[in-house]
């Protein structure tokens, strides 16, 4: 008994079982989930991003690349933080809306202390669309990283530190 499928209902069929990727491909392109790898690429700079911490607001990811100096036990990152909602913030007495942001930061591990050297405001999430706001020379630090912060995470983690 020799059985075939006519091309057209093989067609249809295979049309048919696509349709649900295709709808789930592109709702992830119009609302995208946070990933645990993400790349975003700004000029000629593609960056590897990886989720870090996560919260019910905002997903925060490091860079892949680190640099550490062993001699004064200071670490330097690149972090992303990809906002649930749109925030609106006002810098300069201007209203600044974004929903994403990076920063360069420093990790001190003598000291546990985790400041942001500068940043960078983004209007799409994942550091994507127009740069809404930068601002530089902050060298912001927060104080030694209390217990539970994802600033003891950050410490807890690149300094080898247990808490």
């Amino acid at each position: 008994m020799n059985f075939s499928i006519p091309k057209s209902l093989a067609i249809s069929f295979i049309g048919i079982l696509s349709i649900p990727a295709i709808a789930f491909a592109s709702f992830q392109y119009i609302y995208p989930s946070d990933p645990d790898l993400a790349y975003t690429k700004h000029g000629q700079l593609t960056v590897e991003w990886v989720k870090f911490s996560e919260s019910d607001n905002f997903t925060e990811y490091m860079a892949k690349e680190k640099t550490f100096d062993e001699d004064t036990l200071v670490a330097k990152i690149l972090v992303m933080r990809n906002y649930q909602k749109p925030q609106t913030s006002i810098y300069d007495h201007e209203q600044v809306r974004y929903s994403s942001m990076v920063s360069h930061q420093t990790v001190n591990c003598r000291s546990r202390t985790v400041a942001v050297q500068d940043l960078m405001m983004f209007s799409s999430k994942l550091s994507k669309g127009n740069l809404v706001k930068d601002l530089y020379e902050l060298d912001y630090d927060s104080g030694e990283a209390q217990p539970g912060t994802i600033a003891e995470k950050k410490v807890v983690t690149l300094c080898g530190f247990t808490s």
